[in-house]
């Protein structure tokens, strides 16, 4: 169960990113926080984290430690471009399950994501990383979107809330963790997907906050990219037969063997 002194892990703070950081520091005193990078973790024992270190694909890098600390100790862990609207003791009702959200309705999202210590369901996501052949590039939004749509007993990819006492499992409509939410305090959170983990979005800032009529223009844009990237999205034909109750597997071409 969340509750004041588990940890919020932050993956690299600097300009924007730091004032963000503090107002997440403001809505939840109580909280301790954790910046996880090169000197606290180690992404040796998978030849993807290997590669990713030598070409500075940082991105690449964040996607397996994410999982080895929320399975290693537990806690939330959010990208550094998340803005928090709620208190992070909205999801204190969660308890041992396994908390994420969608990013679009065809696809689910990272940015976000609630473990106990120990899930057994972030281990076999973690172990996918082994999986990964050689020169592909899943993004993480990928890898944990296939494994869900072919391995978690009961998931249909159809964007809507889902829970399962079973796996352990919640997952939210993407207004709630990353899209912005109408009206705003419907959401818990906000991903701005900066994408600073790319060399040329490094030093790219992103507004946080503003009035009622800066989140209706910001929800409007958000409606339309999203609806664009649902149709062009690898997974348009799983969530279309997923509406109808239908589930069909999903080959995943950045595996080996495939």
């Amino acid at each position: 169960m969340l509750k004041p002194g588990e940890r919020v892990r932050v993956t690299g703070i600097a300009g924007t990113v730091a004032a963000n950081v503090e107002a997440w520091k403001r809505l939840n005193p109580g909280f301790e926080f954790c910046q996880w990078n090169e000197d606290n973790t180690d992404v040796s024992a998978f030849d993807f984290g290997r590669r990713a270190l030598k070409l500075k694909r940082w991105g690449f890098v964040s996607d397996i430690v994410r999982l080895q600390k929320l399975h290693a100790e537990g806690g939330v862990y959010m990208d550094t471009d998340v803005e928090l609207i709620r208190p992070l003791e909205t999801l204190a009702g969660e308890g041992d399950h396994l908390v994420l959200g969608y990013i679009y309705n065809c696809a689910l999202g990272t940015a976000v994501l609630y473990s106990p210590p120990g899930h057994p369901l972030v281990k076999k996501l973690l172990e996918e990383y082994h999986c990964i052949r050689d020169g592909a590039w899943p993004v993480n939004n990928t890898v944990i979107t296939d494994y869900f749509i072919n391995h978690v007993p009961g998931y249909l990819l159809n964007g809507r809330r889902w829970k399962s006492g079973v796996s352990k499992i919640s997952i939210y409509p993407k207004e709630f963790f990353e899209q912005p939410a109408f009206p705003r305090e419907r959401g818990l959170s906000i991903h701005h997907c900066s994408g600073s983990w790319m060399p040329k979005n490094a030093e790219t800032a992103f507004k946080v906050g503003g009035g009622d009529r800066s989140h209706e223009v910001k929800w409007l844009k958000r409606k339309v990219r999203t609806f664009i990237a649902c149709l062009r999205s690898e997974y348009r034909e799983v969530y279309r037969q997923a509406l109808h109750r239908r589930r069909i597997p999903r080959i995943s071409l950045w595996r080996n063997g495939t």
